[in-house]
């Protein structure tokens, strides 16, 4: 279980969509594919153990790391 919790949710396939309070964090080894990551909003993130993340193609996230 714990696993499945540690990857998080996947975009939808092509269009990158999350639910409305997360972002796509697209993977760099593929760019097809991402995860869903709390949005980095103000250079802040809902948790403190989180850093915010810049990517080229898309919104800022949050993650404990950067893709």
């Amino acid at each position: 279980m714990l696993g499945s919790t540690r990857q998080g949710l996947a975009c939808e396939y092509g269009t990158g969509y999350c639910p409305s309070t997360s972002t796509c964090a697209w993977l760099p080894d593929n760019p097809d594919e991402g995860l869903c990551r709390p949005r980095c909003v103000n250079g802040t993130c809902p948790s403190s153990s989180q850093i915010c993340c810049t990517q080229p193609n898309g919104a800022p996230y949050c993650n404990s790391f950067c893709y």
